[in-house]
């Protein structure tokens, strides 16, 4: 047997140390995937804690209604809104991203802070940890319609968000989280009464109207109520309060209103707003007509000198022939028409065939207030009315003061 040489010795250690060498190459290898595999993953976790932990909240809602730059878009009287104003709070430790919001699911194609500075999708809105920014959407002027949902599709006109109705605000961020809130527009709740003034010689009724009754989300802070006075009836159908219509505005939760005349042809509305400037209108309803609303107040009666009346070719019917005016007007001196009068005498000391009130054509007043009668003395028998005759007109509980008529001779 031969024994081994030293070339032999030399190659068993040259292999050792190949296979150490290969062992630790391969043990190296592996230790760099796995190194990555756990970078990877906290990668993963650290993006996922961060889209779990980004946290939005939308507060100060403020809608708007601007008029004249709904005008200047060829929109008349418009019920949408021309844009809001909101704050974005950060509730995270880290800053976040905004790259989108919507109305409704309306991406906006640009959006402003307050500072003027635009944002949109290209360009983000950067809110710093646990900081906040205001922005301002401009509903007239610029607005998208996305149905993405990245804000990829520009909507080049005026949209419309109607006043009445609910609206869905939706943040989106970089990280593709969205943060919403849906904004519901209060709901006016009237309720209508007649209740009683006195003013002394008179009773005036009054309208009361409560909005108390109504409710919303948010807290109301605004109850308006419209009056409106037309002379023809109200279709519902077709309502156009741009004609033929009087408005008249109280403000108030509850409101007591003396102002109005004895017209049938009331009709009113009762708009609430809310904090954040959700407004709503309710249906417009009847006031009955009311004609103690403004009341009569005061009745006189004019009488001219008698006047002397003798009668062709009959010497014998002579006499005196007084037309007495009433007069009725109402607690602000206005005329009160269609109110039934009548004349009344208080003292006729002559004989009474010989000296009456001789009917009116109408005892009710005319548009000016007036209405007139006839008293007739005779001297055509015996005895005559020498004496003096005091006559009273009376309209409902009011009396007007006497009046004398001088007798005849």
């Amino acid at each position: 047997m031969r024994a081994g040489t030293g070339e032999d010795s030399v190659s068993v250690i040259v292999g050792t140390l190949l296979l150490i060498l290969i062992t630790v190459t391969a043990a190296a290898g592996l230790a760099l995937m796995v190194s990555q595999i756990q970078k990877e993953e906290m990668n993963r976790q650290t993006h996922l804690n961060a889209v779990k932990n980004e946290n939005i909240t939308v507060l100060n809602v403020a809608f708007e209604n601007n008029q004249t730059e709904w005008n200047l878009n060829g929109v008349q009287n418009s019920q949408n809104w021309s844009g809001v104003r909101l704050t974005l709070v950060n509730m995270n430790i880290d800053a976040v991203q905004v790259v989108g919001i919507a109305i409704n699911d309306q991406y906006a194609s640009n959006f402003t802070d307050l500072n003027g500075n635009i944002f949109n999708r290209t360009s983000y809105l950067s809110i710093p940890a646990t900081g906040k920014s205001d922005v301002y959407i401009d509903f007239v002027a610029n607005a998208s319609n996305d149905p993405s949902g990245l804000g990829l599709i520009d909507y080049s006109g005026p949209h419309y968000f109607g006043v009445g109705n609910s609206q869905d605000i939706k943040v989106a961020t970089s990280l593709t989280n969205f943060f919403d809130i849906t904004l519901k527009p209060p709901n006016p709740v009237y309720q209508m009464s007649i209740d009683s003034e006195n003013l002394g010689s008179v009773q005036r009724d009054v309208l009361v109207l409560d909005g108390s009754g109504s409710t919303a989300d948010n807290s109301i802070i605004s109850w308006n109520w419209t009056i409106y006075d037309r002379s023809q009836p109200l279709n519902a159908i077709s309502i156009n309060p741009m004609t033929n219509w009087t408005n008249r505005t109280f403000s108030g939760k509850s409101v007591r209103i003396s102002t109005l005349n004895n017209t049938p042809s009331y009709w009113g509305t009762l708009t609430i707003t809310d904090n954040i400037g959700m407004s709503t209108t309710s249906d417009y309803f009847a006031i009955p007509p009311d004609t103690q609303f403004n009341p009569p107040a005061s009745l006189t009666v004019l009488s001219p000198l008698p006047t002397p009346i003798p009668i062709p070719n009959n010497p014998y019917l002579l006499g005196n022939l007084t037309n007495v005016t009433a007069k009725l007007t109402d607690i602000n001196n206005n005329p009160v028409s269609g109110m039934p009068v009548t004349l009344v005498i208080d003292n006729n000391p002559n004989t009474p065939q010989n000296c009456f009130i001789i009917p009116a054509m109408s005892n009710t007043t005319d548009p000016y207030g007036n209405v007139t009668f006839f008293v007739w003395q005779s001297n055509a028998t015996d005895p005559i009315c020498p004496q003096p005759v005091l006559v009273h007109a009376q309209a409902g509980k009011l009396i007007s003061p006497t009046i004398l008529i001088p007798g005849i001779t």
